[in-house]
């Protein structure tokens, strides 16, 4: 049944292009493998690690002077005691005290990021008339999110003169606070304040939108953290949540001691108007976190986090700064798939090792790049899985490749590595893709210089021997041949008993004229050197008691068929036609026709490419065994003059 064209030619193209359908099959395998990994929120703790090296990289704004903390340091609980004479938690009184000194002050709005649920000591009136008198006050309660623990309600007394805010922090694994809820059934901390202030000095608020269930800030919709938002998988995302975009590290912020606006000691400009938040930052109360901004051990205080999300809400509405956001999932999935896409492709075509590490160099250096600059624009891509599909996609498609380089390489040595010179093997690897296909050489037409060598008096050598010294002395003859044909740039393409045939211009063809004629050259120097390094082996040989060996060779140049031969379980590269058939008749001929000294015949197409190197002489026109037409034949003497041709190894480079 005959297949239709379709199927064929696909079939064609499958195998035409194996290895990069198995380059894509890698790459989308391991696409989807991260893909399913970062949904599973395996690359959760690692991507938000590369967040927090981002957000400190980005802290390169100036300080927000709206915004202002008055704090209750280690230093103000030892100087209420030295000058109040109460110790911590002071009194309603000393308190009420704070409140009247910055409300004279005209501050926009004040932030008392402290529990005053419960009375302390005395003065509970005078505090209830500071927090009135002021009209500006937001305080502090919690809500119980965990089950078991007690949440912070508003004091009944302050309630109906106060506005109150959450302060509930939301934290990740080891405590790190990055995100915020704004909003839940009731405003945060933060969000109330920022509402206060905007809309006391510029008559504006944080609009909700019930239909699109968004807020937006000025020109901004806040971006809601979802429970599959960036790197976070499964998360809790009740209330209105945000990522925090901090401003810089502790200390941000101005920080006012206490005790000095106690005493006096603050000029009222540097709160007029501004947003005052009353907070603990001493060590001892505990009231702090890790946050992305700090390193080493360092954290946050609480009044400075929230001073961070006041500032964000006021400074995005005003100034349009932009508040942290990322793409949504399905866009995110296809910037990891493109990554992984350009690694694959970058080792499926750019077959060299070197080539292809610094162009993955570049672009890894050139997603790191984009991870940041996008991060400086307020958008958090996946940069970590980015770049692990970016280099995973290329270093297991180059494993891959690499793999089918050892398999090819192990064909190919298989091949020649015993018939070529080392410098020749490396010559033929590093030009695989001319000639290899399916794990044999492709047969084609080759311009060569064949060379055959045999022995006349074989028989009568091997007579004067034991049988295991004739197969030693029959390997160093047959060595000598071969050594001599490899240091010529030759290919000892087999051994027939004890004939050797060996060719020039191959397996790398060569297609001009002058390659051609160096081969030529090469062959007749490799015969004449064969015939003297033979004479000096018979003079060993005589003196050892065994008769000498006559040797004839014969050489031919022309056109041959050159490729594998044999099945996929034994294969053998060899060169076929009648350009090989003639140099067997010429070293055959050797029996008929005095062959000179060193009984070396060669034809007419090699003669010609001899440029007069060597000392010839024209032996005549015969029809070879075999052959009707007639073959000038000619018999070399010895070298005219030293050739000048390249070097095997030189010419091994040329050929490149």
């Amino acid at each position: 049944m005959k297949l239709p064209a379709t199927l064929v030619n696909f079939g064609a193209f499958c195998k035409r292009n194996h290895q990069q359908l198995v380059a894509g099959l890698i790459t989308v395998s391991l696409t989807l493998g991260v893909l399913g990994l970062r949904e599973s929120g395996a690359f959760k703790e690692i991507e938000l690690w590369v967040y927090d090296s981002l957000m400190r990289s980005q802290l390169n704004e100036p300080p927000d002077n709206r915004v202002v903390v008055v704090e209750i340091s280690e230093a103000d609980i030892q100087d209420f005691s030295k000058l109040y004479s109460e110790r911590w938690p002071i009194s309603d009184r000393l308190f009420a005290k704070l409140i009247n000194q910055i409300a004279v002050a005209k501050p926009a709005v004040i932030g008392i990021d402290k529990y005053l649920d419960l009375p302390v000591l005395e003065g509970r009136s005078e505090l209830v008339s500071a927090i009135k008198n002021a009209g500006n006050v937001v305080n502090v309660k919690f809500i119980a999110i965990v089950a078991g623990r007690s949440g912070v309600d508003p004091a009944k007394d302050l309630e109906p003169i106060s506005t109150y805010g959450y302060v509930n922090l939301l934290t990740d694994k080891g405590a790190v606070v990055r995100r915020a809820s704004i909003v839940g059934d009731s405003g945060s901390f933060a969000f109330e304040i920022a509402n206060l202030y905007l809309k006391k000095l510029h008559n504006k608020t944080i609009e909700f939108n019930p239909t699109a269930i968004q807020f937006t800030a000025g020109k901004q919709i806040i971006p809601r953290l979802t429970a599959n938002y960036g790197a976070y998988r499964k998360e809790d995302d009740s209330g209105y949540q945000m990522m925090i975009r901090y401003r810089g590290k502790s200390r941000a912020f101005e920080h006012i001691r206490a005790t000095d606006v106690l005493e006096g000691r603050v000029a009222p400009a540097k709160l007029r108007d501004r947003v005052v938040l009353i907070g603990v930052t001493a060590e001892s109360l505990k009231d702090s976190f890790p946050t992305p901004v700090n390193v080493d051990g360092e954290v946050m205080y609480g009044v400075e986090i929230h001073a961070n999300i006041v500032s964000q809400l006021i400074a995005s509405t005003l100034d349009d700064r932009r508040f942290m956001q990322v793409w949504s999932n399905d866009i995110e999935n296809l910037w990891i798939v493109l990554w992984a896409i350009i690694g694959g492709a970058m080792a499926a075509f750019i077959p060299q090792a070197g080539k292809n590490i610094g162009l993955l160099v570049l672009f890894s250096g050139g997603l790191v790049w984009a991870g940041y600059f996008a991060f400086s624009q307020a958008l958090w891509i996946p940069l970590f899985p980015a770049l692990f599909s970016l280099i995973s996609a290329n270093v297991l498609v180059m494993a891959y490749q690499l793999a089918i380089q050892q398999s090819e390489r192990k064909v190919l040595m298989g091949l020649f590595s015993r018939h070529v010179s080392k410098e020749l093997v490396d010559i033929i690897w590093t030009n695989r893709e001319q000639f290899m296909e399916d794990g044999r050489i492709t047969g084609q037409e080759v311009y060569v210089t064949v060379l055959f060598t045999d022995m006349r008096n074989f028989s009568t050598a091997a007579e004067a021997q034991a049988p295991g010294e004739t197969l030693n002395w029959l390997n160093n003859y047959l060595g000598t041949i071969a050594n001599e044909v490899l240091a010529h740039g030759g290919m000892v393409d087999k051994y027939i008993g004890d004939a050797v045939m060996a060719v020039f211009g191959v397996p790398i063809p060569h297609g001009n004229e002058a390659e051609r004629t160096c081969d030529a050259q090469r062959a007749v120097d490799a015969a004449l050197a064969i015939a003297h390094k033979l004479a000096e082996m018979n003079d060993i040989w005589v003196a050892e008691g065994l008769p000498p060996v006559t040797t004839g060779i014969g050489i031919n140049s022309g056109i041959v068929i050159a490729g594998s031969l044999g099945s996929s379980e034994r294969l053998e590269y060899s060169v076929l036609g009648d350009t090989v058939n003639i140099a067997a008749r010429l070293e055959s001929f050797n029996k008929e026709v005095d062959g000179g000294p060193h009984h070396i015949l060669i034809s007419e197409d090699t003669h010609q490419r001899l440029e007069n190197n060597f000392q010839t002489e024209f032996v005549g026109k015969y029809a070879l065994k075999g052959k009707k037409q007639e073959t000038g034949i000619y018999r070399v003497l010895d070298t005219q003059k030293k050739t000048s041709q390249l070097s095997p190894a030189s010419n091994a480079e040329h050929k490149q």
